[in-house]
């Protein structure tokens, strides 16, 4: 690819496989209708009139709207005024060169007949090849307050000017939640031998290690090198087997790489397929490993790998204290290292329902890794943007994360495979398309997503969230699936609160479980997750209105109250367009003059509660017990109090009661 002036332009007809794979993953997620319609204007050109498109297929213009609103929604086409084109040319070129040729030639000379018949002339605007349809230099339309755009990733380091692939690829690989299906290429695993071979030689001239008079540096690196490359050279479950036999007869030091790698390759392996004792129990132990023989770049990306499933199961604070560990760590490594722990707080933070700061820990480490060639990282920092913006509402930004990201995955090899890329995915398109078309991407695109271990510990409410969407479909064996998998496996890591509460939130809804519900509220460790099995439970006793309606009432007014804490604006407009259409009065915040923001009129009645109770010298586990929520949520509140009333301790909330509440 050639740039210049802004403008790029293969040097190649031939379109790289990879665009052509995201072509056909585009197009796979529409409806029958709105594909064809695709096909026939991608193999009619750049740019078309709708009523073409619809004589061609024998259609009216308005029958076929929806199907090109679904288009539309997609991001693979745009109407900037009479014409239609298509966002990307080398999209069009893909869906269009997929056709046979004679299905091409066909429909060129099915148009030309029609444009000559009716004398319609739609030339092909060159601005569209480069800008999407967009003047050069006109703002990106969307909501006035969407973030700011992100930067374009910096060209990754050349690796053959030093340990390039290393800095790039190594993270990757400690870090990965799942592990590649199918081993490294050759080409790829050799470039890694040799410059981790350098590394490790490098680092062992510069430490004095004992016991190893015996071993020549120059081979005590190749081997190491050999143990390490060979737990990503091959399938999973020949990695498996090397990591196991390689923890199992390491001699000498257990703080040397390869050993430290086959502990953290064997905590992903065991955390990807829910077995989360394991999971966790080889990672702590490869953080344990790290010492004198550990090169130095191996610390923060192991540390962050236990944070993350740390994270997963609801333990904040010891994942925050991690990320603070590996980020010291990254810093003194260099600027380069610096965005993985800063998209990993972002994680955190958005795990923690706290929108704000996950958004801004996110974009800053994509800036970082848009200046340092960090490209593997980037998807997992958009993902975060994805998920962050549907929660505030705004689904245009949400799409266009979740385009960036699906562009990002495709554009480095170094990327492995993430549920939250397919789960903000599917958010967008359930967002675009609603419960019945989704359900269909369900049994298809998304299917795995159903029955993923992965997603429903690292999303509390994902299993709820898809019996909710079966539901309102209609689809009761869909919704009984979900709960039948994150029940068996609850039942599979026992002792893990989170994935209890998470299954008990689900079947409360299939079965209609009032009691379930409330529980759920009240046990889940996000934020999020509590509010939205309150508002369930508000919608399921609002349907009782002889006997239960006013329960509902108070139900969503919680509800609502937690995401107004919580700053998830989408949710809020949800809520309230439910009690509307009710009758339901919102009495959560004042509607007459503006809201208070700071003092003790901006704290909410939980709040209040919890200020008095912590004035009285209880701890938050003391407090959860009064106020039935967990000690997570009561930590969380608690930090809202001290942001409204501008402190920073328990004392000042005491000496702020007895003084001025």
């Amino acid at each position: 690819m050639e740039i210049s002036h802004e403008r790029a332009q293969l040097l190649d007809e031939r379109i790289p496989r990879r665009v052509r794979d995201l072509a056909q993953h585009w197009l796979d997620s529409l409806s029958d209708k709105a594909r064809q319609l695709v096909q026939v204007a991608a193999a009619v050109g750049g740019s078309f009139m709708v009523v073409e498109v619809a004589s061609m297929l024998r259609e009216t213009t308005a029958s076929m709207l929806p199907a090109l609103n679904e288009a539309i929604a997609s991001g693979l086409l745009i109407c900037p005024g009479e014409q239609t084109v298509f966002q990307h040319e080398l999209v069009r070129r893909s869906i269009a060169d997929a056709l046979p040729a004679a299905v091409r030639q066909a429909l060129r000379q099915d148009v030309s007949a029609l444009r000559r018949q009716h004398c319609l002339q739609v030339p092909m605007p060159p601005e569209f090849l480069v800008t999407g349809g967009r003047p050069p230099g006109a703002p990106v339309p969307g909501p006035t307050d969407a973030p700011a755009p992100l930067p374009a990733p910096a060209p990754l380091p050349d690796s053959s000017t030093g340990p390039g692939i290393v800095h790039r690829l190594l993270p990757a690989l400690l870090m990965a939640r799942s592990t590649r299906t199918e081993p490294l290429p050759l080409g790829l695993a050799e470039e890694l031998r040799a410059s981790l071979t350098a590394m490790l030689q490098a680092h062992y001239a510069d430490v004095e290690l004992t016991g190893t008079a015996d071993a020549p540096l120059a081979d005590r690196a190749d081997r190491i090198t050999r143990n390490t490359v060979s737990l990503f050279a091959d399938g999973v479950q020949r990695a498996t087997a090397r990591a196991r036999a390689l923890l199992a007869a390491h001699q000498g030091r257990d703080d040397e790489a390869d050993a430290v790698t086959a502990a953290a390759v064997m905590s992903n392996l065991e955390w990807a397929v829910g077995n989360l004792a394991e999971g966790l129990r080889w990672g702590q132990r490869a953080v344990q490993r790290l010492g004198p023989a550990t090169p130095p770049m191996w610390s923060p990306y192991v540390r962050l790998a236990l944070a993350t499933k740390l994270s997963d199961i609801g333990r904040f604070e010891e994942a925050e204290e991690l990320i603070g560990t590996a980020r010291t760590e990254a810093e003194a490594l260099g600027h380069s290292h610096t965005a993985t722990p800063l998209i990993a707080r972002a994680m955190l933070l958005l795990q923690s329902s706290r929108l704000q700061e996950a958004q801004d820990s996110a974009q800053t480490g994509l800036e970082v890794a848009a200046k340092s060639g960090g490209g593997w990282v980037v998807p997992v920092g958009q993902a975060v943007l994805i998920l962050v913006a549907l929660r505030r509402g705004d689904l245009a930004s949400a799409a266009d994360y979740a385009w960036r990201c699906r562009a990002a995955v495709g554009a480095d090899n170094t990327v492995f495979p993430s549920i939250h890329f397919d789960w903000g995915e599917c958010l967008v398109a359930t967002a675009q398309l609603g419960p019945r078309r989704t359900t269909e991407l369900l049994t298809t695109t998304y299917a795995h997503l159903l029955t993923s271990p992965q997603l429903f510990v690292e999303e509390a409410a994902a299993a709820a969230w898809f019996v909710r969407l079966a539901l309102a479909a209609d689809d009761m064996p869909l919704a009984s699936t979900v709960v039948t998998a994150a029940e068996r496996f609850a039942a599979a890591n026992p002792g893990r609160p989170t994935l209890a509460v998470a299954t008990l939130h689900a079947r409360g809804l299939l079965e209609r479980d009032s009691e379930a519900l409330r529980r759920a509220a009240r046990e889940h460790v996000s934020p999020c997750a509590g509010a939205l099995a309150e508002e369930d439970l508000g919608i399921l006793l609002s349907a009782q209105e002889d006997k239960n309606g006013a329960l509902g009432a108070a139900a969503l007014r919680s509800a609502l109250r937690r995401f107004e804490q919580i700053g998830s604006q989408g949710d809020i407009e949800r809520i309230r367009a439910f009690m509307g259409e009710h009758g339901t009065p919102v009495t959560s915040a004042p509607r007459q003059g503006k809201a208070a923001t700071a003092g003790w009129e901006a704290l909410s009645e939980t709040e209040r509660s919890i200020a008095h109770l912590v004035s009285n010298g209880l701890t938050n586990r003391q407090v959860a017990r009064r106020v039935s929520l967990s000690p997570h949520t009561v930590n969380y509140h608690l930090r809202a109090i001290f942001r409204k009333l501008g402190i920073s301790s328990r004392v000042e909330v005491a000496r702020h009661i007895t003084h001025g509440a």
